[in-house]
């Protein structure tokens, strides 16, 4: 048989690409538990996929189209490792992705972990809440999470970790917040010699620089000494570049009914205009006391209309939940329960569905994982090994619902 990684590398060569482009699809042989043979999407909306992939080839064949994936998640997501690997991955598959990084919330802000790759400090008090906790009160936006300033002022440093390429640096900001009494000064604080426009509408302010940078400081300031409060939802760093632009939204803990809390969810989502929607949302879920299956449809059915509603045309794809155990003792069988309801959602809805779960090796396969050092020892989270395998195996799923596309074209 053929590598698989050969197959990919002439078809992109074919298209105009060159070595640089490559995909070597990853190493499983230690790991006979994973299904590799079972490793593709199933695609059930073939008009949705089709407008993507079409515009998709566009840009890895002349770079002229900017995309937006966006990947919704709990915990997996949040840790931005997964989720980075597939950017990665993404951008290293086009010579024409220079697009930016995307959404960011600074999660250290809120005292929680955050992306290993955008690094952030800060000074100034600040109180976190998350969709995920059902007693943290809202308003929260795309992101799930919020920042309440306690102090007067703070300034927040965001920096990208090892800068080395296009799509680590930016000259577009869009910043996202609430401010009751419109009593905060919101600064962008760079190289001086950096020209910075701002135009500021209502909960979100837009900062265009004259050249790009990797690192910036957002100072909040509050102006007069009156009752008023300033909430953070997060940061949309761009470069009005074409390419692939890889947004990382997760809440540690968040269900599916977790992101039904945000209300400004399809406000902050306009400004994107996903092209591809990533929905890996379901673990938490399955360990809820009250969990059921009806209410787990429905609450997906509600979200996706949420995404429909700023652009009919995203195509959307369900990622089953990994498997996992109950208190590190007995399997957590819901997570079959799970999967037959988004079988169903994707068939329903013409979805596409990717099965994680059956890829991995089904039922009581989180033990081999864990015996291998790819998932920890709760026997619910993955490694970063893991993760990053995890990243890759979809990944080569995708690319091979794209070279199915290629070849059906013509």
């Amino acid at each position: 048989m053929i590598n698989k990684s050969i197959i990919i590398f002439f078809l992109l060569v074919f298209n105009g690409f060159n070595s640089w482009c490559q995909f070597t699809s990853p190493n499983t042989s230690k790991y006979p538990f994973i299904e590799t043979k079972k490793n593709g999407l199933n695609i059930y909306g073939t008009k949705d996929w089709n407008k993507f992939f079409k515009k998709l080839d566009n840009q890895y064949s002349k770079g002229n189209d900017k995309i937006n994936i966006l990947h919704f998640g709990g915990s997996h997501i949040q840790a931005d490792i997964w989720s980075n690997r597939m950017r990665t991955n993404f951008q290293h598959s086009s010579p024409y992705c220079s697009s930016g990084r995307g959404f960011i919330f600074p999660f250290r802000l809120i005292k929680s972990n955050g992306s290993p790759v955008i690094m952030s400090s800060h000074n100034g008090r600040w109180k976190g809440y998350r969709n995920s906790v059902n007693h943290h009160h809202g308003p929260f936006g795309l992101m799930g999470a919020r920042a309440d300033l306690i102090d007067s002022v703070s300034n927040i440093n965001i920096w990208n970790k090892k800068p080395l390429s296009k799509y680590d640096s930016f000259n577009s900001i869009d910043v996202f917040f609430k401010d009751s009494s419109n009593n905060y000064e919101i600064k962008i604080i760079v190289d001086s010699s950096i020209k910075i426009d701002c135009k500021r509408d209502k909960g979100h302010i837009k900062f265009q620089l004259s050249r790009l940078v990797d690192s910036l400081t957002i100072q909040i300031l509050r102006k007069k000494d009156i009752p008023s409060n300033f909430s953070f939802f997060g940061l949309l760093l761009d470069n009005n570049n074409n390419g692939i632009s890889y947004h990382s939204i997760g809440v540690n803990g968040a269900s599916v009914k977790s992101y039904l809390r945000c209300v400004d969810f399809e406000q902050q989502l306009a400004l994107i205009q996903p092209d591809l929607v990533i929905f890996s949302i379901g673990i938490n879920d399955a360990y809820e006391e009250d969990f059921s299956k009806e209410s787990f449809y429905k609450n997906y059915d509600t979200l996706i209309q949420k995404i429909k509603l700023i652009n009919p045309n995203t195509a959307i794809l369900l990622t089953t939940n990994n498997d996992s155990y109950y208190k590190k003792k007995y399997p957590n069988t819901r997570a079959l329960e799970v999967r037959e309801k988004m079988f169903e959602l994707a068939k329903n809805k013409d979805l596409a569905l990717w099965d994680m779960f059956q890829v991995m090796g089904g039922l009581n396969s989180i033990k081999d994982w864990q015996k291998n050092k790819l998932a920890k020892k709760d026997l619910i989270h993955l490694t970063y090994d893991g993760y990053n395998l995890i990243g890759d195996l979809l990944f080569e799923a995708f690319m091979k619902s794209y070279i199915n596309y290629i070849e059906d074209s013509g």
